[in-house]
């Protein structure tokens, strides 16, 4: 289960899912797998969907490799779900060297499109499947690893990822990350080997991310 939330490796040619609520610590785990890739000699994208990512807090978790760990991220910022589209299917696969694809709000931009037209809500729906089947594509040719984000929403029985089935049926790794106020919980949902159902709990430090025993 991500060795205790990413310290080991992240299964390749695969899509690893992380949901949760906002300020969960997400975005924290996709910093830190950036960091493990970038130095371990390859280079990330990092698609970066809700102005999630920060710079400064790149610089506060590893501070003497600052300049080195953004010299080999990839950024990008998409505006709209039809350039989040043209980022994973024409600019991602003309890059070289990559270890891991970040996407850091996987669904966000296509929740903002959806509508009561169940025409275009379709529509969207397979170009959300295409982009996870880009994404699928590179990560196979160049056995790199796929990490994806995505937010919760209510339901009867309580919350589930946004995005429908398309993202979990793809997600061959899924793990929730629950908030509590003086710890964070990561649940591993679903894996094609490791024991589901693992808890592990830990703290967004100035450093990172610490486990708790």
């Amino acid at each position: 289960m991500l060795k205790n939330i990413l310290k080991g490796e992240i299964e390749k040619k695969t899509i690893t899912q992380l949901y949760g609520p906002p300020g969960a610590g997400k975005t924290n785990i996709c910093i830190i797998s950036s960091i493990n890739t970038i130095k371990k000699g390859k280079k990330v994208v990092y698609i970066d969907t809700e102005g999630s990512l920060s710079l400064e807090r790149i610089k506060q978790i590893c501070p003497n490799d600052f300049e080195d760990i953004l010299k080999n991220m990839i950024i990008y910022e998409p505006y709209d779900f039809e350039e989040q589209t043209e980022v994973i299917e024409k600019k991602v696969p003309l890059l070289n060297n990559v270890g891991l694809i970040v996407v850091d709000g996987i669904a966000s931009l296509y929740r903002l499109e959806l509508s009561d037209d169940v025409n275009k809500n379709a529509r969207l729906n397979r170009i959300l499947g295409r982009q996870i089947l880009n994404l699928l594509k590179v990560a196979k040719k160049n056995d790199l690893a796929i990490l994806i984000t995505n937010q919760i929403r209510d339901t009867l029985d309580g919350f589930e990822a946004t995005g429908g089935r398309i993202l979990e049926y793809w997600s061959k790794t899924i793990v929730r990350i629950e908030k509590y106020e003086q710890y964070r919980e990561a649940i591993l949902e679903k894996h094609r080997y490791a024991k589901e159902g693992e808890k592990v709990r830990f703290k967004i430090v100035d450093r990172g991310i610490e486990i708790i025993d």
